[in-house]
């Protein structure tokens, strides 16, 4: 469903009069505009008197609209009446009962508070005549008439209306429809236009918002005659794109620290332009909360890697290398590989936390990962049947799964290394500071991970990492690291589409 609010100012509607000139409304002799509100009143035969008996205000357009509206209403019709400005949009966008439509008209009819001076601008009468030529035009398209009855110089409370009015309106949309407003704010009181333009800004959090900018013709009155000129073209223009070059700096640092749900927040925006990121920052979020089983699937198949959005913005073969990472992850039977791979994922989440100086929460992470391949082996090898494990039950004669002290010490008993041996002294220290940070609140500085990883006291957090991925495959008895995960793979896909 989409809607067009268009804020209605005076020299947007023009009127073909008996003798073919297009007169404004809002051309009254001053900028070196054309008399043609004088010319309007002698066209309909109304004298232009005065609002008040000293003579002081002169009839406007808000007392003229009046009245030709309800001659239009009369005759029932609205034929001379043009839309200076929005009929190209009308034409384009809205001529075509193919979707779900509606267009709302937004004037203004302020409190008998303010002066007559500028109430006597008021457009809510011009409204409803664009209104009437509009369903005249378009009889499958609702037309709405909004008027504003507020001061338009008390920002505040002119900000209050606009926002309470597009609440009650959106309210009343469908739940299931996906919303696309549309805004056309060029020829209204500046004031009017700021406040819709505001909401609508916020809005674009949730919704498509475009901004339709009318070209107006240069001049806008014909030189021979005078006659009001149409704008011929439009740009349309996202209210996310305008946004995008500040918010695209705020996005790439939630998304660099593994912010991605905040992510995801911001990208809501810009769904339009940046929907494969969009919906990979929800993704990313189940692996931060370690949900990498949850993660790869949500990547699989329809659920990303063959969405319409993913496939415009990667290439084929890229996305083929995702899919079989993905399947070796998650095959139908789990194997022992496929273990492996998963609890490897976990790699990216210590990158993280030491990216943000979180050095607690990487080596929690990095003991958390050392404990899972610990229990890989001790699964793959079957640690107990030998005897390295020792045989401790629970009841019903199911096996307690061992701990972090019992599985470092097996693994030392399977490899043949001492407990004096100063790898199995580290596998000892990691022990005991992950125990120090469960039951004491302990917290680690930097310098111990950097002896944990063997990096030097000026290490980078790249470098820690490195250290410690290789303290990982030491005890995998790996030569080599492992390739990236599919969580790597894409967090950096990310941030390539986000420079």
């Amino acid at each position: 469903m989409k809607t067009l609010i268009i804020t209605v100012g005076n020299r947007q509607v023009g009127w073909r009069c008996r003798d073919g000139i297009i007169r404004s409304f809002g051309a009254d002799g001053s900028r070196k505009d054309p008399p043609h509100l004088d010319e309007l009143y002698q066209e309909f035969g109304v004298e232009r008197g005065f609002h008040d008996p000293e003579g002081k205000y002169r009839h406007n357009v808000r007392y003229l609209s009046e009245i030709v509206y309800h001659r239009c209403k009369e005759k029932s019709d609205f034929s001379p009446l043009v839309l200076l400005l929005d009929e190209q949009i009308l034409a384009e966008h809205y001529a075509t009962p193919t979707e779900s439509a509606e267009v709302i008209l937004w004037g203004t009819d302020q409190p008998e508070a303010v002066s007559w001076q500028f109430r006597s601008m008021d457009t809510r009468w011009l409204a409803k005549l664009m209104a009437g030529a509009i369903q005249q035009r378009y009889p499958h398209l609702p037309v709405t008439v909004w008027n504003c009855s507020v001061d338009v110089n008390d920002t505040q409370a002119l900000r209050s209306f606009t926002e309470k009015q597009l609440e009650d309106y959106i309210e009343q949309l469908p739940k299931e429809a996906s919303w696309r407003l549309q805004i056309q704010t060029k020829g209204s009181v500046p004031q009017i236009a700021s406040s819709l333009e505001l909401i609508a800004a916020i809005l674009m959090r949730e919704y498509l918002v475009e901004q339709l900018i009318p070209q107006e013709p240069t001049p806008f009155f014909d030189p021979s005659h005078q006659s009001a000129r149409s704008a011929e073209t439009f740009h349309v223009v996202s209210l996310s794109e305008v946004f995008w070059p500040l918010e695209r700096q705020w996005i790439a640092t939630a998304w660099k620290r593994g912010d991605f749900t905040a992510a995801k927040v911001l990208l809501a925006a810009h769904r339009d332009r940046y929907e494969a990121l969009y919906q990979l920052a929800d993704r990313l979020a189940l692996a931060t909360n370690w949900s990498i089983q949850d993660f790869l699937k949500g990547i699989q198949g329809e659920r990303w890697l063959a969405q319409k959005p993913t496939k415009a913005v990667t290439h084929k073969a890229q996305r083929q290398q995702w899919r079989e990472a993905t399947i070796t992850r998650c095959p139908n039977s789990e194997t022992v590989t496929s273990k492996f791979l998963k609890i490897w994922e976990f790699e990216l989440l210590i990158d993280l936390s030491l990216q943000q100086a979180n050095y607690t929460l990487a080596f929690m992470q990095f003991a958390q990962m050392l404990e899972r391949l610990l229990f890989w082996r001790c699964e793959k090898e079957d640690w107990r049947t030998q005897g390295y494990v020792g045989p401790e039950f629970l009841q019903e004669g199911n096996y307690r799964d061992p701990t972090l002290g019992q599985l470092w010490r097996a693994w030392a008993q399977a490899e043949r290394r001492s407990l004096t041996d100063p790898f199995v002294k580290k596998l000892e220290k990691v022990n005991e500071y992950r125990n120090g940070v469960v039951h004491r609140n302990r917290a680690i500085a930097r310098e111990e991970l950097t002896v944990l990883a063997n990096a030097s006291p000026q290490a980078s957090p790249s470098e820690i990492h490195q250290g410690l991925l290789k303290v990982l495959c030491s005890v995998l008895n790996l030569q080599d690291m492992p390739e990236p995960g599919v969580a790597r793979s894409l967090y950096e896909w990310g941030l390539q589409q986000l420079k």
